[in-house]
């Protein structure tokens, strides 16, 4: 996702529908750059592997998707794993040349948005739908989706439909809630400025405040069993505790921070708040992100199988 979330920060990031631009970064190569570190830090972070879905125990995959591929990084790597497999990358922008020019001849690459295979208006979604036809794809992927999908059930309605029976779903996501380093202690439940991104996230918005954790239950309820669900910390602050997301907090602070203070304003528009405070809560932000080593929100690794 060219946003500042992407498929990989598709996310914290750009929405997913193309009828709001709100959170768009221009898809440049500083952007390719900041989700490239992302991809990296992610997978150190949950154990030195991209996935943690059983692919091994695959057998003959024929089709699989990297859903809001951003740079292409996953999809190159799936193609890795299932080389005799048609790989489909799609995301709402294209993914890089370089990285075209570095896809073996089984990857695909479309322009598009999986909520389009529901869409009832008169552009023709026939790429997407393909990707998408009912029974026909043994993996899905997405990895940080969170400021992009504004409607999580069609999202798993469309996965559930889609996949093959006996084809697996890994969902990679964030909760917008921040914690303690090792604890559940929630943190941002003092803090004035996240209350309100709480509320415009759960308001016109349609974005899911539990994009992580809230996989599960869209994945029970459109008929996927549950394989597995793992949580980690993605730290904000590196710290001794966590030295598997070490990784993590030096790149938010050195690639991410530096772009919260602008997304912050971009998420609070809608409501209408005094310049005075929005200026505030911008600085609030940044103090409170960085206040303690190990500051974290929970990512969410989710992993289903069509029956």
């Amino acid at each position: 996702m060219s946003a500042i979330v992407r498929n990989h920060v598709s996310s914290t990031e750009r929405k997913y529908h193309e009828t709001d631009s709100a959170y768009v970064l221009p898809n440049d190569a500083i952007e390719q750059d900041r989700l490239d570190a992302q991809a990296a830090a992610i997978t150190e972070m949950i154990g030195g592997q991209p996935f943690r879905a059983p692919l091994g125990d695959q057998k003959d995959v024929a089709k699989a998707v990297d859903v809001g591929c951003g740079t292409g990084i996953a999809t190159l790597q799936i193609a890795s794993v299932f080389p005799n497999a048609q790989v489909h990358g799609m995301d709402i922008s294209p993914v890089p040349a370089s990285t075209k020019s570095l896809a073996p001849t089984n990857v695909s690459w479309t322009v598009g948005n999986i909520l389009n295979v529901k869409a009832t208006d008169k552009e023709d979604h026939t790429a997407v739908r393909e990707i998408f036809a009912p029974g026909s794809l043994n993996y899905i992927f997405g990895r940080m989706l969170f400021l992009g999908v504004n409607d999580w059930k069609t999202y798993f309605e469309v996965v559930g439909d889609s996949l093959h029976s006996g084809g697996l779903v890994e969902h990679q996501d964030l909760d917008w809630k921040f914690y303690r380093a090792q604890t559940d202690e929630c943190l941002s439940d003092k803090w004035e400025w996240h209350k309100h991104v709480m509320e415009a996230n759960s308001g016109k918005s349609g974005l899911s405040n539990f994009a992580g954790s809230g996989a599960e239950s869209h994945m029970k309820a459109a008929g996927l069993e549950i394989v597995s669900v793992q949580r980690f910390e993605f730290s904000f602050m590196p710290s001794d505790k966590t030295p598997n997301s070490i990784r993590m907090g030096n790149y938010v602070q050195e690639k991410l921070m530096p772009h919260y203070p602008e997304l912050l304003r971009k998420m609070l528009g809608e409501q209408g708040l005094p310049q005075a405070d929005l200026e505030r809560f911008q600085k609030d932000c940044v103090r409170d992100l960085s206040s303690e080593p190990g500051v974290h929100q929970k990512y969410t690794v989710t992993i289903a199988r069509k029956p």
